[in-house]
């Protein structure tokens, strides 16, 4: 898969919020400080598309 213009859609919380544009969808589930965000932004060769925290279970938009 070749990711061209990757950008933040949207953080939603329920089905309604959801983004109704029918691209594909990837989703990363695990426990907090495993790396999720690290390997989103190595995957699209960006630095801060998704941010990581400094402190473990600390939201990173905090």
């Amino acid at each position: 898969m070749i990711v061209k213009n990757p950008r933040f859609e949207i953080s939603a919380v329920g089905p309604k919020q959801y983004p109704k544009n029918r691209l594909p969808e990837i989703v990363l589930v695990g426990k907090s400080n495993v790396g999720k965000s690290s390997f989103i932004n190595t995957m699209i060769n960006r630095k801060k598309l998704a941010r990581t925290s400094s402190e473990p279970r600390k939201n990173a938009s905090d």
